[in-house]
């Protein structure tokens, strides 16, 4: 069991599902009637006493299928959320609208608050404080926290806010940052390769894992998934190796995808290389160092895959023997990081990313790399230049949204008054293209969000450069004049 304090009430994980029978506490949430499946969040306090309502909400079917990440953010959303009312005497139960309001002034704002939180972070807290009161007051009977006057909205976008008053105003795109391709490489190659800015390699360098990093991050920016849908995927949904084409095709498993919806996505040559590589060298001697340890013989809760078919069927045989079948589409990233496969020397994990010990990695441990990268870069001597792993799935907008405009236009044939015309309606198709390379639900979200340095790039400036190769320089000028967007110096901007 793992916990996390502060405060009245306490957050726990169950980190074994059966670990009920002999853990008291567990048994306690237990008899309360709430599943406590492995990574089930719940709540006690000092006493040990349940929160009834927080472990039935997490123990909803609502809540088991959702993503862990998911249920993870909202615990510590309504652990915050529950003391804050603590130490105003209240209740969950009692909870108003302008304790809301005023709770959103003390998360945000709040001169008093040491820890306060970004705009991005109170509407994850929002959308977790709302999701709670609702299902209480279907399942409890008990108040709802805001009016449901705008229900229409709410259910056109579930992270829609009901009242504008309790929206975060920090919440725009000023709160996400840009690297252009030459600050990326610059970035990867100093931070992660542990080069010298110039591109000069360093005599005294000993990398660590520096292929699989390498690999990572370049996947990171040259497909645009998440951090969370590129690290669970496994070894076999890599595209083959060696194929002709400029860019493979592959498929994420809805299980691994935000919002569960699972989707095609497209993989570059240079990225696709990175991580075979990977595979033929930190990634065999990781297995190695599993198999030389009895890593693999000893590792709980294991299941080995006996066939996958080419519709994505798996047969798996599981720790006490029974044979089961499963879709991986269905399977979550905990799932994957428990099935192994019979290689020649013996078991081998199915997850492509592993640690150096050879077991599989998790999301988390990719924050570390990121920190570390960023620290090499820092000591360099190089300003303004920072990477987090959400950074680069807006940089792949970004650069994509660019490269489209520019070749469209340059292929663009025509003049006069219509062509303004044409050039509008593309614009749309524009942003629904990179929409869909992203994997977004909502073209809004890849409009004012991912690509919000081009809504000010109007129709005609980019039709005043299209008619040759100042297209790309004048794009680059003004992209150098927003500060949310790193390029490369000089001022070559690329």
């Amino acid at each position: 069991m793992v916990e996390s304090g502060g405060g009245t009430w306490w957050l726990h994980f169950a980190q074994d599902s059966g670990a009920a029978r002999d853990d008291g506490l567990l048994a306690r949430v237990g008899r309360q009637g709430v599943r406590l499946d492995a990574g089930r969040p719940f709540f006690l306090n000092r006493e040990g006493v349940p929160h009834d309502a927080g472990n039935r909400f997490f123990a909803s079917g609502r809540m088991r299928n959702l993503a862990a990440g998911t249920n993870r953010k909202y615990a510590y959303s309504l652990r915050t959320w529950f003391n804050f009312l603590q130490l105003r005497g209240k209740e969950w139960v009692g909870a108003s609208e302008s304790d809301l309001f005023d709770y959103r002034f003390w998360r945000t704002s709040a001169l008093d608050n040491p820890r306060r939180v970004s705009g991005a972070t109170w509407q994850g807290d929002l959308a977790a404080i709302l999701a709670f009161h609702d299902w209480a007051a279907e399942r409890l009977g008990a108040s709802r926290l805001l009016p449901t006057a705008r229900k229409q909205a709410w259910a056109r976008n579930r992270a829609a806010v009901r009242d504008p008053r309790a929206r975060a105003s920090a919440i725009r795109a000023a709160d996400v940052k840009w690297l252009s391709p030459g600050a990326f490489r610059l970035w990867r190659d100093v931070g992660i390769h542990g080069r010298e800015p110039s591109g000069a390699e360093k005599t005294r360098w000993r990398p660590r894992s520096q292929t699989r990093d390498a690999a990572f991050v370049d996947g990171l920016y040259g497909t645009g998934l998440r951090l969370q849908e590129l690290s669970s995927i496994c070894l076999f949904e890599l595209p083959a190796d060696g194929a002709a084409k400029a860019y493979a095709t592959a498929r994420l498993a809805g299980s691994c995808a935000k919002g569960g919806r699972g989707r095609r996505y497209w993989m570059g040559r240079e990225a696709l290389d990175g991580m075979w590589n990977y595979v033929q060298t930190d990634r065999a001697a990781a297995i190695r160092r599993g198999l030389e340890s009895g890593l693999y013989q000893s590792w709980a809760g294991r299941r080995i895959v006996q066939r996958i078919t080419d519709r994505g069927l798996v047969r798996v045989a599981e720790p006490r023997g029974s044979i089961v079948h499963a879709n991986l589409n269905n399977l979550s990233p905990a799932d994957r990081s428990m099935l192994f496969v019979e290689g020649p020397d013996g078991l081998e994990p199915l997850a492509l990313w592993l640690n150096e010990d050879g077991s599989p990695r998790a999301k988390g441990a990719w924050y570390k790399s990121f920190a570390l990268a960023n620290k090499r870069v820092r000591k360099a001597g190089i300003g303004r230049l920072e990477c987090h792993p959400h950074m680069l799935r807006h940089s792949f907008a970004l650069r994509w949204y660019a490269v489209g405009r520019l070749v469209w236009e340059r292929r663009r044939a025509g003049t006069g008054s219509d062509r303004l015309e044409d050039f509008r309606e593309q614009f749309g198709d524009t942003w629904s293209l990179v929409q869909t390379m992203l994997g977004h639900s909502d073209v809004n979200t890849t409009r004012n969000i991912y690509l919000e340095p081009f809504i000010g790039l109007d129709v005609e400036f980019l039709l005043a450069h299209s008619g040759d190769d100042l297209s790309r320089d004048g794009v680059l000028a003004f992209l150098r004049s927003d500060p949310r967007v790193r390029l490369l110096d000089p001022a070559d901007g690329t």
